[in-house]
């Protein structure tokens, strides 16, 4: 198969966009750790320290030294540094937000809470940090698998909580679908990084809830649970979560799922394992679930948000994490089908980044977090540009085999310091404009 992630060109521009994204991305860095970048690029230094965003930026950092990006190291540290200081809370866990008072200490924001969603985030950015070379980062990475045992891990699902009152410990009744789809990710980075199986085997039996969910659900997955993983009803009082409402469903992370669950089944042919017989077909049930719900035509086009329980949009913005997601579950999962579904998901993975090239992109290395139908930016759900690791990500697999995510692949030595004048898109098909310089 001619598949548009083996074309040179096509290699070149994701090299050279992630080059980019890391350089945009490195303006993030604040006195301790990483902040969030307001739309025109700058910090926005008037937000708390967030937990969640200085492990993502340090794990795109990761990702770039890896890659042999000059000064990349330095800034891992500097991630790391906030991730070991002045977020850990005197209880052994992390808060998910902080106001530093120095560089070694910081105060909890008022009603602080402890966050898995940003837990999930420092382990990948742990893992990744160490298998970039931070020996610093094991401590961490041993700290936070104890903090899982102790509040996160519920062995009776097989599943990770939420959120727990940082003050009382008092645990929070949601469940929520994408934290353990981030969770299940992180693991198998941690996995990869030590080779401890407790890693591999918890995220397995999250992606195998996710699919027993998936099942009964008709494989497009809402986000929001209750404590016993059901879904939470219509009629909940729950406040609407980043424009996610109890019953909507997310193609979103039906592609993100699809593309986790083919990781594995990938990594388990690997390692002469057998995978579970619901894997594959799973993966590639929530993949068109997701495509067919997702995909419009109207406006821009693109991938909608989210969906009712009847399948009619309700946040009609298109993420640029979903288009990512999209083209990252197409190329894996081409790589496990037989040769006319492979086919098809090609056509699928030139699509998306076609559109990405399009309309999530406002110049090398400048990706827009979230777009109206219109193709305006919007800033519903995010102000600004939040982080990078779900493009950085993408990019990275463009040139990279896809085994064990992007990690592994970074191994093969490829650089990132060709500029090809042309578009994302060049030699995968379609014909969107021009990006700015």
């Amino acid at each position: 198969m001619n598949a548009p992630w083996n074309n040179e060109d096509l290699r070149r521009a994701f090299d050279a966009d992630f080059d980019a994204l890391v350089a945009f991305a490195s303006r993030s860095k604040a006195r301790v750790g990483y902040a969030f970048l307001r739309a025109d690029g700058q910090v926005d230094l008037g937000r708390p320290l967030d937990a969640r965003i200085s492990a993502r930026m340090t794990h795109v950092f990761a990702l770039a030294q890896m890659r042999g990006i000059e000064g990349a190291s330095h800034l891992v540290s500097h991630g790391l540094a906030a991730l070991t200081g002045p977020l850990r809370a005197a209880n052994g866990s992390w808060y998910s937000e902080v106001v530093p008072t120095s560089e070694t200490s910081a105060i909890p924001v008022p009603r602080s809470v402890l966050s898995q969603r940003a837990q999930a985030a420092m382990i990948g950015a742990a893992a990744a940090a160490l298998m970039a070379g931070h020996s610093e980062a094991a401590d961490l990475l041993v700290d936070l698998e104890k903090d899982q045992d102790r509040r996160w891990w519920d062995p009776s699902y097989g599943a990770v909580r939420e959120e727990i009152d940082a003050a009382t410990e008092v645990c929070s009744p949601l469940r929520r679908l994408s934290t353990n789809l981030d969770t299940a990710q992180s693991y198998l980075a941690a996995w990869e990084a030590t080779s401890n199986r407790v890693w591999f085997d918890r995220a397995r039996s999250i992606l195998r809830l996710v699919g027993e969910i998936a099942a009964r659900s008709g494989f497009a997955l809402p986000d929001l649970f209750d404590e016993e993983w059901r879904p939470l009803p219509l009629t909940c009082d729950q406040p609407p979560l980043e424009l996610i409402r109890p019953g909507d469903t997310l193609p979103g992370l039906g592609f993100k799922a699809a593309r986790l669950i083919g990781q594995v089944c990938a990594i388990l042919i690997h390692m002469g394992e057998t995978p579970g017989p619901w894997m594959l077909d799973t993966a590639i049930s929530l993949y068109e679930r997701a495509h067919a719900d997702g995909w419009t035509e109207d406006g821009v086009g693109g991938i909608v948000y989210t969906l009712d329980s009847t399948g009619i949009v309700v946040a009609p913005e298109r993420m640029h994490w979903v288009v990512c997601e999209a083209a990252s579950a197409a190329r894996v999962l081409a790589e496990l089908v037989v040769p006319d579904l492979a086919e098809d998901l090609a056509v699928d993975y030139a699509r998306a980044v076609a559109w990405a090239d399009s309309h999530a992109r406002a110049g090398m290395g400048r990706w827009i977090h979230e777009i109206a139908p219109d193709g305006s930016v919007s800033m519903r759900v995010w102000e600004g540009r939040p982080d990078a690791l779900t493009a950085a990500r993408m990019l990275a697999r463009g040139a990279a085999p896809h085994l064990l995510d992007s990690h592994r692949g970074n191994r093969d030595g490829r650089g990132l310091h060709a500029r090809p004048a042309g578009r994302l898109t060049a030699g995968c098909g379609g014909t969107p404009p021009s990006l700015d310089p």
